[in-house]
């Protein structure tokens, strides 16, 4: 090889690798070392330079380097490099948001004439663009043929690309672990090449998906290759989406802005627009919105134009003259295959129509949110990304919970509704995936052993690689939510004879939608800032009592706390949801933790926390001699004894595993110490003598079990993702099919909850039902009352 043709041939490399300022030096070498005859090199060299410019000045300069490598190339009669050069032109367009435009240039493009090299590239980047424009079939067209190429001639980082964006493809299909799972297999391919683009897609993947915390710190563990300002622009972009899905608005419009910047210094508008688009977005105004309308709309920019108009609709007046021309262009957004645009879209129409007073008109479109919502998330198996696709649907529940007014029957109904959409009801099981069992069993390697600064690294790397499974794991189309209608549900309360109260959040307030089965009325409970705090302070009472023994000096200080704030949070949730009759709650964000047995005025009434209304009344179970079973863990003196004396009281069994006994028994009782773990809810444990179980493993358990009982410490708390879908260990059994779940919320001392549940199982096994069992078991004993009693009704006949 000579030495221009190796020069160019690392300057190519450099490139791939981002490594602009060496690709540039590298480049300008080989022209210098350029001789008589070398014109094909010389070519191929300008379009190399091209590739620099577009990097490092911007749209126009390349283009006009490459319109030049182009004329050279016919000049010389060079059709194959030509080619490459208009090909490349397509591409820089398509990189800087001018999307028909590369469109045109690279369908015009005879890929037959390129070399096998450029056509593969070619074909990978057209069939990108064609995924962008919505033009699916010729986008899977390119891409596979591109990857099959790529592989017949062993060239492995262009099969990556190929593979990574038909990833890249499923994700606009709608189908999210697909897209997961072919994105991380696409970065498993050993290539050396640098990542950045493909970790930048798959952050894009995870932020459609809802999964905000990990795109976030997978965007901040990128470092953008030096001298790439694009790449530096696009990360700056997509951490300004991350922070506004967070709720950071001022993070939000501090790195839009600055993406905004780069992309206007480099001549690309259409992404600058983008960015300005994130930076209203977070800071919504009708000045702001009209303005970026209007400049999409004339140079006909079908993706901000859209967006812009519905925060246009969102700001201004009921009785501003430019209402229905931003409403026309809003429609587009509500048709979307995006499934958070067509959302955003959808509620834009909705509060519109509401504001105009056309309430029916409001509710079609709130109607036609939730199904989107419930498309979304159909055949996704993992709890967690099911979660983080909720927090699309967040804005539609609390526009569709505002028109409902006063009316009980309509906040009940609409609330029904979307925690239906929004939290795990259909039971939805994995297709197996022994790569989840084999993920799995080494994270239970990992716990069990001493730990160290290396097993906690691999610790961590466990966890990681077991929740990214999780979210690429197929499943069984599940069945629809049911969700009874109002009418229906009071008849359900009526014949239980129970008291039902659905927590709704209306305006920073916490209210509940209260119904014995006939009339209804609303209560407010208090201000959601203020009962979040106090349900954190009695969290923060209970788990110091539970360790503290009552000779420590600190004891009486604890219990005089402890007794204070119980009465405040009884007094603004408890009191005013009391009555003869069993509660049934259905609660909202942390009021799914509170410790309601414990509050005065619920001491000894049967409650039932359930995740709807709907699951709770249709989810009653009775069993005729049912088949038992108990398991112990480590570390718990109690637990042997306790799991005797549930054994010789229903004459059950002794299994191996946890999975085992879910899977052959109708109640299941488990003593052992557990963990909530609220920075990840599916990594929340228990530490059996089989080892430590987390919840991410149980969801792919075919449950038998209709009734657990968890007699370990603070596993009935749940975390919530935005959206208020609450995840741990009872979430998660409750989502696979376990009718109730009875577990405590905080910690709780051995003897305490060994005395408790042999009263409990006592109480079940003469007929009580769940929540009544529970009542009388804890009446006796206000540190008792962290137990609660979670989904519906279980009993024996």
């Amino acid at each position: 090889m000579r030495p221009a043709q190796e020069l160019h041939a690392q300057a190519r490399t450099a490139l791939e690798e981002q490594r602009i300022a060496d690709a540039d030096a590298l480049l300008r070498r080989a022209v210098a070392l350029c001789g008589p005859g070398e014109e094909r090199l010389r070519v191929r060299l300008s379009i190399s330079a091209a590739w620099v410019a577009f990097e490092r000045e911007g749209l126009d300069a390349a283009l006009a380097a490459s319109a030049d490598a182009q004329a050279a190339a016919r000049r010389e009669g060079f059709a194959e490099l030509a080619a490459a050069a208009a090909a490349q032109a397509g591409t820089m367009r398509a990189r800087a948001g001018e999307l028909e435009a590369a469109w045109r240039t690279l369908t015009a493009v005879d890929t037959a004439a390129l070399t096998e090299e450029d056509r593969m590239r070619t074909l990978i980047n057209r069939g990108t663009l064609a995924s962008e424009l919505r033009h699916l079939d010729d986008a899977t067209a390119d891409l596979a043929a591109a990857a099959e190429l790529a592989a017949a001639v062993g060239a492995a980082p262009l099969e990556s690309m190929a593979r990574h964006n038909l990833g890249w493809l499923e994700f606009l299909r709608g189908d999210l672990p697909a897209a997961l799972a072919a994105t991380a297999r696409a970065d498993e391919i050993d290539v050396p090449f640098d990542r950045t683009v493909a970790r930048l897609d798959r952050a894009r993947v995870m932020l459609e998906a809802g999964l905000i915390p990990e795109a976030r710190a997978l965007l901040r563990g990128i470092i953008p290759p030096r001298g790439s300002c694009q790449t530096r622009a696009e990360l700056d972009h997509e951490l300004a989406r991350a922070a506004l899905l967070l709720g950071l608005p001022d993070e939000a419009v501090t790195r839009a802005r600055a993406a905004a910047r780069r992309f206007a210094a480099r001549g690309e508008p259409a992404l600058r627009r983008r960015s300005r688009l994130i930076a209203v977005l977070a800071r919504p105004t009708a000045h702001g919105a009209l303005a970026l309308w209007r400049e999409a709309s004339e140079v006909g920019d079908r993706w901000v134009a859209p967006e812009a108009a519905a925060i246009a609709l969102a700001t201004l007046s009921p009785d501003d003259p430019r209402r229905a021309v931003v409403t026309r262009a809003a429609r587009g957004l509500a048709q979307s295959p995006v499934t958070s645009r067509r959302l955003a879209g959808l509620v834009a129409l909705a509060a519109d129509a509401s504001a105009r007073g056309d309430r029916t008109a409001a509710r079609r479109r709130l109607r036609a949110a939730h199904a989107t919502l419930l498309r979304a998330q159909l055949g996704v198996a993992s709890l967690d990304l099911r979660a983080a696709v909720a927090l699309h649907g967040e804005a539609a529940a609390l526009l569709d919970i505002g028109l409902a007014g006063d009316s009980v029957s309509g906040l009940i109904d609409a609330t029904e509704r979307w925690r239906a959409a929004t939290r795990p009801v259909p039971r939805v099981h994995p297709l197996p995936d022994p790569r989840l069992a084999d993920a799995a069993s080494r994270l239970r390697r990992l716990r069990a052993e001493t730990p160290t600064t290396e097993t906690l690294a691999q610790l961590a790397d466990a966890e990681q690689e077991l929740r990214t499974l999780s979210w690429t794991a197929e499943s069984r189309l599940p069945p629809m939510a049911v969700t009874l209608p109002a009418a229906q549900l009071r008849r359900a309360v009526r014949e239980a004879g129970a008291r039902l109260a659905v927590v709704v959040p209306r305006g920073g307030e916490f209210w509940a939608a209260v119904t014995d089965g006939h009339r209804g009325h609303l209560v407010r409970l208090g201000e959601i800032d203020q009962l979040e705090s106090l349900v954190s302070a009695v969290h923060s009472d209970l788990a110091a009592r539970a360790h503290l023994s009552p000779s420590h000096p600190l004891s009486a200080v604890v219990d005089a706390s402890l007794a204070a704030r119980l009465q405040a949070l009884s007094d603004a949730v408890g009191a005013p949801l009391a009555s003869t009759r069993p509660l049934v709650i259905t609660p909202s964000r942390i009021l799914t933790s509170v410790p309601w047995l414990a509050l005065p005025a619920l001491r000894g009434r049967p409650v039932t926390v359930a995740p709807t209304a709907s699951s709770w009344a249709t989810g009653a179970v009775t069993v005729t001699r049912p088949r038992v079973a108990a398991l112990g863990g480590p570390d718990l003196p109690s637990a042997a004894a306790e799991v005797d004396g549930v054994l010789a009281l229903w004459r059950g069994d002794r299994p191996g595993t946890l999975a085992g006994a879910l899977a052959s028994s109708d109640l299941v009782h488990v003593a052992a110490h557990g963990r909530h773990r609220s920075d990840s809810p599916l990594f929340s444990s228990l530490r059996l003598d089989e080892g430590t179980v987390v919840a991410h493993e149980l969801e792919g358990v075919e449950m038998r079990a209709s009734h657990v009982v968890l007699s370990a410490c603070e596993v009935g708390r749940a975390s919530h993702r935005p959206g208020d879908q609450p995840l741990g260990l009872t979430a998660t059994l409750l989502a696979s099919g376990v009718g109730c779940v009875v577990a405590p919320v905080s910690p709780v001392g051995d003897r305490t909850s060994a005395a408790v549940m042999a009263r409990y199982h006592e109480e079940l096994a003469r007929g009580a039902d769940a929540a009544t069992a529970l009542a009388r078991a804890t009446e006796d004993r206000q540190e008792a009352g962290v137990f609660a009693c979670f989904g519906s009704s279980w009993r024996v006949d």
